[in-house]
């Protein structure tokens, strides 16, 4: 497949599916796409650090729908990155409890999907299942993704806890342990749904 320097929605999606060049795949997401993602958290009460957390969780979410052909193009990577980023961002806004946040950031665009994404984080089966897939993570991971997810604690926070060099160290790390969680459980959609309804995409 001749690629040319900036990829076709094509040409991302059969690398991420066929697993060629994924990395390459997923820079091409980030340089192609970040600025726009980040510029909407932006507008809407986010900081840099809020957008590179809710960023890297909507490549998360992204690769995950194109590995299980639950995507298939037939909208293009620009609009489903923005609707997954814009939901995730709504859920993050909505665990910090801040009905000032919450207000300004409901405008008329909000759907469904938010709905869908936005399960509780405090149901006890939920976090008993998420508990056990962590307990066949490594200690590193298992760690931090407890820290995140359920303690609530930022990215800055982690790295001064855990001895981490800096907070990007913390989300590549984070990134490279919910990949791991989420092949765990690959092919089981069941499985993937009660996770993802029990992480709530973010704090």
């Amino acid at each position: 497949m001749g690629k040319s320097t900036v990829w076709t929605d094509k040409e991302i999606l059969e690398a991420i599916s066929g697993s060629s060049q994924i990395n390459e795949a997923i820079r091409q997401l980030y340089e192609g796409y970040y600025g726009v993602l980040e510029n909407y958290i932006l507008q809407n009460n986010g900081s840099e650090a809020d957008a590179a957390d809710a960023i890297q969780e909507t490549i998360l979410v992204f690769l995950n729908l194109v590995e299980t052909n639950r995507f298939r193009g037939e909208s293009s990577i620009n609009t489903v990155l923005y609707g997954i980023n814009r939901n995730i961002w709504l859920t993050m806004l909505r665990k910090r409890k801040s009905s000032v946040n919450r207000n300004q950031i409901f405008t008329k665009d909000q759907d469904q999907e938010v709905q869908d994404i936005s399960k509780t984080l405090e149901e006890v089966e939920g976090y008993q299942l998420i508990m056990s897939l962590f307990d066949k993570l490594g200690k590193k991971c298992r760690q931090l993704l407890h820290l995140f997810y359920y303690e609530n604690l930022s990215m800055k926070e982690i790295a001064a806890q855990e001895g981490y060099t800096n907070d990007q160290i913390v989300r590549n790390t984070k990134f490279k342990c919910m990949k791991e969680l989420m092949d765990q459980i690959e092919g089981n959609k069941n499985l993937k749904d009660l996770v993802r309804n029990a992480l709530g995409y973010g704090k």
